[in-house]
């Protein structure tokens, strides 16, 4: 796992993030997939905190990123690109893209002003 980006059938484990600069994308143990700027502010999150146990995020080999509690999938993007190689990436400006094309965001790109 590079440490800026996910892969096509790699898996966040409670606890496990990503993370670029000031942005970490991490998978917590309530279950909530969160994007913190300075590891405090939260920019966005998936809003599945107690909604399962031993979470975890998956980014599926269809480009499809899910919160899965065991088998449930709790959270979905709701993309799907069949086969397709795809990467999830935290980009230096506080957004979080799928891209194969870009697929899907958390859309919370962060001017330069706003982090002073």
């Amino acid at each position: 796992m590079a440490e800026d980006m996910l892969f096509s059938g790699e898996t966040l484990e409670t606890g496990a993030f990503i993370e670029n600069g000031p942005y970490r994308f991490i998978m917590q143990n309530d279950c909530n997939l969160v994007l913190y700027i300075n590891q405090t502010r939260a920019l966005w999150a998936s809003g599945t905190n107690g909604r399962g146990t031993s979470c975890r995020a998956t980014f599926q080999d269809n480009c499809n990123l899910v919160v899965l509690s065991g088998s449930e999938i709790v959270w979905s993007s709701n993309i799907s690109r069949g086969g397709n190689s795809c990467r999830l990436i935290v980009q230096g400006d506080g957004n979080v893209v799928v891209y194969g094309a870009a697929l899907w965001a958390t859309n919370t790109v962060q001017s330069k002003r706003r982090l002073l």
